[in-house]
């Protein structure tokens, strides 16, 4: 866990962890169901090895929101597949599948570069269409539509989760016809409302559900019943306080989420976030808790122990195996 990569500013996640089990006063837990079912969720599709270019150097990582990776997670039969989508310059009735706000892991063609084209949302359709992942497939690792991996979902019965990370890029109407496109996309491959997860952050799921409430149901998208996933960042400062000495702030920002029709949204936590301590409380009100950022099995039974009721892992494949 020291090497989570998540967040690593201020306080490291690493001591973070460590303050919260040596001070945070934990309630007796009582025995989770050791035998429950497990939600496995592939994180970005699942992961491809690829490479990263920060500061002129390329560095190994693992890549998401590929085709490749998607049609891995569609191949093992995992209950959720869940993407990011972000925003694109243009008025097509789409969104694009990426998780950065820089274009770092993407080839980027030189005349792109000299234009000063930073972020994804700076892009055209026609210049998205030429990116590609820096993976040794290039040809097979292109940018993926949101139409596209919903082409690509529309055969099974796997369930999707929808990551909006466009909120503190969008606002007012842009805000407003990003959210259009999803239920344009969603409307158009006639995906059933039971088969839709919304994940976000706090802000982002509160501007989904006020656009939902606003919304004119012309085209029986079915949105208001759609699950939600409240996501707690562990990038952000105030949710690494709030939990180490407030975590009754984060349930009640969750309670502020709970709609009539998608109830009370799961609890996506990042693993050095799921102490005792949190996973009590969410047992106590009766939350579902998911839980990202370990592959390690003994983590993952320990969790389950706790009570986490599922798992968002790069390497789906493997659990299943």
């Amino acid at each position: 866990r020291i090497n989570f990569s998540y967040g690593d500013d201020v306080v490291g996640n690493a001591t973070l962890a460590w303050f919260q089990d040596l001070y945070v006063k934990k309630p007796k837990l009582d025995k989770a169901d050791s035998d429950k079912s497990i939600a496995i969720t592939g994180h970005r599709g699942s992961a491809v090895a690829g490479q990263i270019m920060k500061n002129g150097e390329l560095t190994d990582v693992k890549i998401g929101n590929t085709r490749r990776g998607i049609s891995a997670a569609l191949a093992a039969r995992i209950e959720f597949i869940e993407i990011d989508l972000r925003s694109f310059t243009g008025n097509e009735n789409d969104l694009v599948l990426y998780h950065d706000t820089d274009l770092d892991k993407l080839n980027v063609p030189n005349r792109f570069q000299a234009s000063g084209v930073e972020r994804i949302e700076d892009l055209t359709l026609s210049r998205i269409r030429e990116l590609s992942y820096r993976t040794k497939s290039p040809r097979l690792d292109r940018v993926v539509l949101l139409s596209e991996f919903l082409d690509l979902v529309s055969g099974s019965n796997q369930k999707i989760i929808l990551d909006l990370k466009f909120a503190s890029l969008l606002d007012g109407s842009k805000l407003t016809a990003a959210f259009e496109k999803i239920a344009f996309q969603l409307s158009q491959h006639q995906i059933g409302s039971d088969r839709v997860t919304i994940f976000g952050d706090f802000n982002i799921l509160n501007q989904w559900i006020t656009f939902l409430r606003n919304r004119k149901p012309v085209d029986g998208f079915g949105g208001r019943d759609f699950q939600l996933g409240y996501t707690v960042l562990a990038k952000h400062f105030d949710n690494r306080l709030d939990v180490l000495l407030f975590p009754s702030r984060i349930f009640e920002k969750l309670s502020q989420l709970e709609t009539s029709h998608g109830g009370t949204p799961i609890l996506v936590l990042p693993v050095t976030f799921a102490s005792k301590a949190m996973l009590t409380r969410a047992i106590e009100r009766r939350v579902e808790v998911w839980v990202y950022g370990t592959e390690d099995a003994n983590d993952q039974n320990k969790l389950k122990q706790c009570g986490v009721d599922g798992f968002i892992v790069d390497l789906p494949m493997d659990f299943v195996n």
